[in-house]
């Protein structure tokens, strides 16, 4: 009678395992909101004993920074790959918008997470969404300054308060869409944010508008995307 060997698998590696708990993390937390979410849920959909999550995570709250960390290097990293391709600073500025009405858009879960990470945890540290978003903002600041410097656009235009009401508006889109579920219509919204800004700040436009039109444009931009 022939005894036969039992193949033996192989552990799987640390990187693998991390890999598994991250994404089970990042299911549990999408589906359930990350107060909801637990421990104990994300070690039984990783088919891990709970034990095993704690050495390599301190708790949920490492854990939603890794989830949080992994969906914003995708984004950095096209960035990275395709900013210095494009030609024309309103062109760059544009593709910034573009790419991070993506990022909100792909996943209605992740921007949950997201909207909830923006509030820090406490008093004085903020959150890695928040510092995330700031690098966000910095590369968007980057371009107008850039674009002053080249004459593309008004010497007088502030980069701090143009990347600031874009990131108003970015913002109010991504609670509208938690709010709602309605699909953000990615090229539309780009087009529409884009104008409104662009059309104040270029020297090509013989017509610029007042920062008061700027603002009243943007907040009917706003109420076309949330009529409620």
């Amino acid at each position: 009678m022939s005894v036969v060997a039992l193949a033996k698998i192989p552990r799987p590696s640390k990187t693998q395992r991390i890999d598994t708990i991250v994404e089970s993390a990042r299911k549990v937390f999408c589906a359930s909101g990350f107060e909801k979410g637990s421990i104990v849920d994300i070690a039984k959909d990783a088919g891990i004993a709970e034990g095993t999550i704690y050495r390599y995570f301190d708790g949920k709250r490492s854990l939603l920074d890794e989830v949080l960390r992994r969906h914003y290097a995708v984004f950095f990293d096209d960035v990275q790959q395709t900013l210095p391709g494009i030609e024309g600073h309103s062109n760059r500025l544009r593709y910034l918008i573009r790419r991070t009405l993506q990022s909100i858009s792909v996943d209605r879960g992740i921007c949950g997470l997201i909207t909830h990470d923006k509030r820090p945890f406490d008093n004085e540290t903020p959150s890695l969404s928040q510092d995330l978003n700031h690098q966000i903002a910095v590369l968007m600041a980057d371009e107008v300054k850039a674009g002053i410097k080249s004459g593309s656009f008004h010497s007088d235009t502030s980069p701090s308060i143009i990347c600031d009401m874009i990131g108003g508006g970015l913002e109010l889109i991504a609670y509208s869409y938690m709010r709602t579920g309605k699909a953000i219509d990615v090229d539309k919204v780009t087009d529409s944010i884009s104008r409104t800004f662009l059309c104040g700040i270029e020297t090509s436009d013989p017509t610029t508008e007042s920062l008061a039109n700027l603002v009243e444009r943007l907040e009917k931009t706003a109420e076309r995307l949330d009529p409620s």
